[in-house]
């Protein structure tokens, strides 16, 4: 016959599953996810295409034109054919470098503020990911449990009616951890679609390994 763990045993169990388990979201699929979120995201593509048309345009030349003519000869002061001297100086524009500073400027801040908000993301779906796997541990538990207790009834040693309370408590488990294996699949496709673009399935499949 089985021996089943007490209570503070099996919450232990519990907390060194849940740390023995690969650290959610984990570095390299992370910083995939962050890469694949900057070219597939439509918002940021459409930020880096308008920060990269204005990084094309072309700088703006200024000049101040000084100008002189006379109608006389230089020799004899009489009228003759006209000269004229004109003189260009170059002027230095900031404005276009400015603008150009400040879509960087502009595109570096949206970049930045989508990663902020799926991280922030990554760390709401790692939290039920962890929920869930807790709940994977005590519906084991509860199912080892519910064997036990069939074992001692087949031999005679606890009344068939005990097996009920067992057999209820594995159904309790069982759809907890069914309603929350739900919830984190829905939450995945939730974000895969808000932030992968076209790539949405991409970005699925790598939330579904950071949180498995």
């Amino acid at each position: 016959m089985r021996a089943l763990l007490p209570v503070p045993a099996l919450l232990l169990a519990c907390a060194a599953g849940a740390a023995g388990a690969e650290e959610c979201p984990g570095e390299s699929r992370l910083e995939e996810a962050l890469r694949l979120l900057e070219v597939a995201n439509p918002v940021l593509r459409a930020e880096a295409r308008a920060f990269g048309e204005a990084q094309q345009q072309r700088d703006w030349s200024m000049t101040l034109a000084l100008g002189y003519d006379t109608n006389t000869t230089f020799e004899t002061g009489a009228a003759g054919g006209r000269a004229a001297l004109r003189v260009e100086i170059p002027l230095f524009d900031r404005t276009s470098r400015l603008a150009k500073a400040e879509a960087r400027a502009a595109y570096v801040g949206e970049v930045d503020a989508a990663r902020k908000a799926f991280l922030g993301d990554v760390q709401t779906l790692c939290e039920l990911a962890s929920q869930v796997r807790a709940l994977d541990t005590l519906r084991g538990f509860a199912r080892d449990r519910t064997a036990y207790r069939q074992e001692r009834v087949n031999e005679g040693l606890d009344v068939p009616d005990t097996l009920w309370t067992e057999a209820e408590a594995m159904q309790r488990a069982e759809h907890d951890w069914q309603r929350e294996a739900g919830r984190l699949d829905a939450l995945r496709l939730t974000l895969a679609r808000r932030w992968g673009g076209a790539q949405w399935q991409q970005l699925r499949a790598l939330l579904a390994a950071m949180t498995q």
